[in-house]
């Protein structure tokens, strides 16, 4: 038998990578998501994202929020999170997953501070995960990033509208240190393969995919798809019906024009994610949208020089990856609006 327990002293540490933000795509943008989450006034945004490390403490706030992926945080990421949570032998009923802040707390795996898990983020977990995870928050109260508690609170609440009662029985934040149930890990020969093959499956199902990009800096013009959008997308294929929809109603978004629309294509270019595309229809050249590969973070609207875009939140087709027409309706918003108003608002 091997007795383990998993230390890591490293403490994740959060960068921004300034070519993913919106407002340094287009300068008339007003996403501030991150420094409204920002508790400590760490992050400036005027020429560049600049994250003031004298007041920064870490809390992965921001890169919940932000709707591209502008903050990545060092020597992390979400799928090797997972992969060493289905890595634990069988003996482990329910996972620990402790702060690496707190090096002195029993704990399966370390992850960085947990501000980071934004909704998309637990609802992958409780569609992952098959044993229930505890998330070890009984230090919280003395730490400088206990703001989070309360809004990882708010978050598994919201995740429990859509799922039920079920999310109490896969996803439990503990605060008191005598609800935490803590067994050291014991490897048989049984248990370690056991655990690869469990490994393998969800690989294989495509839950879950290394993160190969971290701490690379992008053109401005290249278009990708953020990790919290890609991991709903992967999400939403594998719930029960009732559930995946109420996923693509709170979480997905449609794109309507208005009349103004003249197709010249200009948000097509503007786009990060590629949620827009040109195709070829039955009157030539139009303007077609992907729901799933859209973030919502409104960038096209506000650089729409008509105002003729609009996005909104909620999707009710059943294929959101599926490209589609933009429907073209009657003037949707005044031309005085252009600029002034984007839904800003994150995939969670």
């Amino acid at each position: 038998m091997l007795l383990e327990k998993v230390i890591d002293k490293s403490v994740p540490v959060v960068s921004a990578d300034r070519s993913r933000c919106l407002r340094m795509r287009f300068d008339r943008d007003t996403c501030a998501q991150c420094v409204e989450q920002c508790r400590k006034g760490a992050i400036e945004i005027d020429d560049d994202v600049r994250i003031r490390t004298d007041s920064c403490t870490n809390c992965m706030l921001c890169a919940a929020a932000c709707p591209s992926d502008v903050f990545t945080i060092s020597g992390f990421d979400f799928s090797s999170l997972v992969g060493k949570l289905l890595r634990l032998p069988s003996s482990v009923f329910s996972p620990v997953l402790g702060c690496a802040a707190r090096t002195d707390a029993d704990c399966h795996v370390r992850s960085a501070c947990f501000g980071f898990l934004s909704e998309a983020h637990m609802l992958a977990l409780f569609t992952i995960m098959r044993k229930p995870v505890q998330l070890d928050m009984t230090g919280c109260k003395e730490c400088k990033n206990g703001f989070t508690s309360a809004i990882l609170e708010e978050r598994l609440a919201a995740i429990g509208e859509i799922t039920g009662p079920a999310i109490s029985g896969k996803i439990r934040l503990i605060t008191n240190r005598d609800e935490l149930d803590f067994h050291d890990i014991v490897y048989g020969r049984r248990g370690f393969f056991s655990a690869l093959k469990t490994l393998t499956f969800n690989q294989a199902a495509g839950l879950l995919r290394e993160d190969e990009t971290a701490g690379y800096t992008e053109a401005y013009t290249a278009k990708k798809l953020p990790g919290k959008r890609e991991l709903l997308n992967r999400t939403v294929k594998v719930l029960p019906e009732d559930k995946a929809r109420a996923v693509l109603e709170r979480y997905y978004f449609t794109a309507r024009a208005g009349e103004a629309c003249n197709n010249c294509f200009a948000c097509v270019g503007m786009c990060p994610t590629g949620a827009l595309t040109i195709a070829e229809g039955a009157k030539g050249r139009e303007l077609r949208f992907s729901s799933a590969s859209c973030s919502g973070c409104g960038l096209c609207e506000n650089f729409c020089l008509t105002g003729a875009l609009v996005v909104e939140r909620g999707f009710a087709g059943r294929e959101p990856d599926k490209p589609m027409p933009v429907k073209t309706e009657p003037s949707i918003r005044s031309e005085s609006e252009t600029y002034e108003s984007g839904i800003q608002s994150s995939s969670g």
